[in-house]
């Protein structure tokens, strides 16, 4: 790998004080995962690295799901990590760095076929072939939230480090409260630059303490996912230096708004020409196929995008969270938005996602609709704001049984779906033998 040892020289040449290096891979919930090794062995980083398969299939809280049958029952098999292009970077830690990794098999010849990223590469070389090109951007939300928490666990909104208050009031696009958190988001952003992360600034978002991180439209895709799991580890670093904790959570708070992962997508041609849109400046007949698309394989795919018990809180009426399966131009309350843009720009915006979604998985599921497009017509497409629009799945047991019966096997593959079914699963049967305080105070006395 004579680029990953170049990537390696310009590294200690800008970053000569790093003493370690974080290896970073993720599991089937995006979480990175890894070890710390001394940056002088860095170099061996490009001949490979050894990890168990069933690393991929990490539960929430870190364990290898047995039943998914990539554990025991195969002896626990190695397969091979490399690095990422242009993921070595430096972190929060002024004395440590990173580099993700991406699996390949035991081989390490052929890329590991139940590896997310791997399955959105492959699907980015099928729409090559179709001389199609998709440019994607992403709005990530999150919580800063306080260390602490209450007597019975739950959350405490942040201390204001500027005013010394807890935060309680609801500031949309409150520019004079970014001022308030300066501290934070200047070390945010004076980091992602130097890990030359893609984003085009921070904002205030509908919730106290909420603040939404947004990252420019590329055409590498696989390059603006990994971004997300650089950025998100990075956020947690310097959130914790300023003595807060950083969520992704769907919907930490019962009262206050969720936090989304919304996915832009357009699609270009070799000349970059928007598929979009015709010479005329109309949509064309592709841009409505693959709204239909999108429309029919959305119930199906709230699984794989909705992939926690807390994701499906934050389906609300009223609360600029999409409930059913439409689209419209320049509305905020449906499931695929048409932003204001010429036709040049012409894009959809996928509004279902929670904060708490695999990147690639939601990238996948975007890029199955483009895929799957040429099984519709234009004249299929529902009018806008269709008031017989299905609703989407709001339990998590529901949005299970309705991927295992989707289409969506044909576009991302038969065997990553089954290992995600089989891990989330797994995942809800465990939450649900939990017995929670608000079953003790509802029945205590009274069942």
């Amino acid at each position: 790998m004579e680029w990953f040892q170049q990537e390696v020289k310009n590294f200690r040449q800008n970053w000569p004080n790093i003493e370690f290096i974080d290896l970073i891979f993720t599991d089937i919930n995006g979480t990175p995962r890894g070890k710390r090794i001394p940056a002088e062995a860095l170099e061996k980083v490009g001949k490979g690295i050894a990890l168990p398969l069933s690393t991929i299939t990490l539960d929430t809280k870190g364990n290898v799901v047995e039943s998914a049958g990539l554990g025991e029952e195969l002896g626990e098999p190695d397969n091979i990590c490399f690095p990422v292009p242009a993921s070595l970077t430096p972190t929060a830690r002024e004395n440590t760095g990173q580099v993700l990794l991406t699996m390949m098999d035991d081989s390490a010849t052929q890329p590991s076929p139940l590896f997310i990223r791997n399955i959105l590469e492959k699907q980015l070389k099928q729409l090559k072939d179709n001389n199609q090109y998709p440019c994607m951007a992403f709005e990530l939300e999150f919580y800063l939230v306080d260390k602490e928490r209450t007597r019975s666990g739950e959350l405490l909104k942040a201390m204001n480090p500027a005013k010394n208050i807890r935060e309680k009031n609801t500031e949309v696009y409150d520019v004079d409260g970014l001022d308030d958190y300066d501290g934070f988001l200047t070390d945010l952003n004076t980091l992602a630059q130097a890990q030359n992360l893609n984003t085009s600034g921070a904002l205030s978002e509908s919730a106290p303490g909420q603040f939404e991180i947004n990252f420019n439209h590329s055409q590498d895709v696989l390059r603006s996912c990994d971004e997300i799991i650089i950025a998100k580890r990075l956020i947690r670093q310097v959130a914790s230096k300023h003595n807060f904790d950083a969520t992704f959570m769907a919907k930490p708070f019962a009262d206050e708004a969720g936090s989304g992962m919304h996915a832009h997508i357009s699609l270009l041609d070799s000349d970059n020409n928007n598929l979009f849109s015709q010479d005329n400046g109309e949509a064309s007949p592709l841009f409505y196929q693959t709204m239909t698309a999108m429309l029919a394989q959305s119930a199906g795919s709230i699984g794989l995008i909705c992939p926690n018990v807390n994701s499906y809180r934050r389906f609300v009426p009223g609360a600029y969270v999409p409930t059913k399966a439409d689209w419209a131009t320049n509305h905020r309350g449906v499931s695929f938005r048409v932003p204001l843009s010429d036709p040049k720009n012409r894009r959809i915006e996928h509004r279902i996602a929670g904060a708490d979604v695999n990147p690639y998985i939601l990238a996948a599921v975007v890029l199955s609709s483009v895929l799957a497009s040429d099984q519709y017509t234009q004249e299929q497409c529902p009018p806008a704001l269709n008031e017989e629009a299905a609703e989407l799945p709001r339990r998590m047991f529901e949005a299970l049984n309705l991927l295992e019966v989707s289409e969506l096997s044909q576009f991302i593959s038969k065997e990553f779906i089954g290992l995600y079914l089989a891990c989330k699963h797994s995942e809800l049967a465990e939450f649900e033998r939990a017995i929670t305080t608000t079953e003790i105070d509802w029945m205590l006395h009274t069942a």
